[in-house]
């Protein structure tokens, strides 16, 4: 038997996820704003209990306890509320400016190296790999690829010559490695797509409610169509 809670949630979500789908319409849809307001509602109000009983957890109950270190914390953080005042909005740019100078100050290096001087050592590998033709395949593929994307984006030399046909290749490898990342993307969120139909259609309860809220919010967006209403009812 269904718990009443999961029996709530569920057709919930499976009303949400459908009304989503009203925007493939192609014309504004109460069924869609709906969903919009619901979703961002109910993220705000689950990030500020998440956030409350984090700060409750890690500054005021340490603070209880004798360690006065959270409390330049709780007071930076309630130093940002004063941005709702335009008096003392002010205020608000020393926490908002310690705040990122820290992540930034903790992520630089970080990002140093992940995002440049790896992705360099990444490329200087060696054509050939004794005893293995396929990793010496992609190492040969990687540096020349890097090569030709490189002559392409020199623009401040005329493409003529050699360079001409390396800049055009270096273009096609772009396409190339594009497509792949986008082909990746989509695959990608095709399968959270597919995972989430089979989350809503098993057990075999749900087929019936998945199918009903479809037809409901397909028939209510062609109704209110034709009557004129979609737009009306959409703000």
């Amino acid at each position: 038997m269904v718990e009443f809670y999961e029996f709530t949630y569920t057709l919930i979500a499976i009303l949400a996820s459908w009304s989503m789908y009203a925007s493939l319409y192609g014309k504004p849809s109460p069924f869609r704003s709906w969903a919009e307001s619901s979703f961002i509602g109910f993220t705000m109000g689950l990030n500020l209990v998440v956030t409350f009983f984090y700060v409750m957890r890690t500054g005021w109950e340490p603070f209880t306890r004798g360690n006065w270190m959270p409390v330049f914390g709780i007071v930076l953080g309630l130093l940002m509320v004063l941005r709702l005042f335009p008096k003392y909005s002010y205020i608000s740019r020393v926490p908002i400016a310690i705040s990122l100078g820290t992540n930034l100050a903790i992520s630089l290096r970080t990002t140093i190296f992940t995002g440049f001087i790896n992705q360099i050592q990444a490329t200087i590998v060696p054509f050939w790999v004794p005893g293995n033709l396929y990793q010496s395949l992609l190492n040969t593929t990687i540096s020349v690829s890097v090569v030709l994307m490189m002559s392409f984006f020199l623009y401040s030399t005329e493409f003529k010559g050699p360079l001409k046909y390396t800049a055009k290749a270096g273009e096609y490898v772009l396409y190339i490695a594009l497509g792949a990342v986008f082909a990746q993307t989509f695959m990608g969120r095709l399968g959270l797509l597919v995972g989430y139909m089979q989350s809503i259609t098993e057990p075999a309860w749900k087929i019936p409610y998945t199918l009903g809220f479809a037809v409901i919010v397909l028939a209510g967006t062609v109704i209110l169509d034709r009557y004129g209403l979609l737009e009306k009812y959409s703000d």
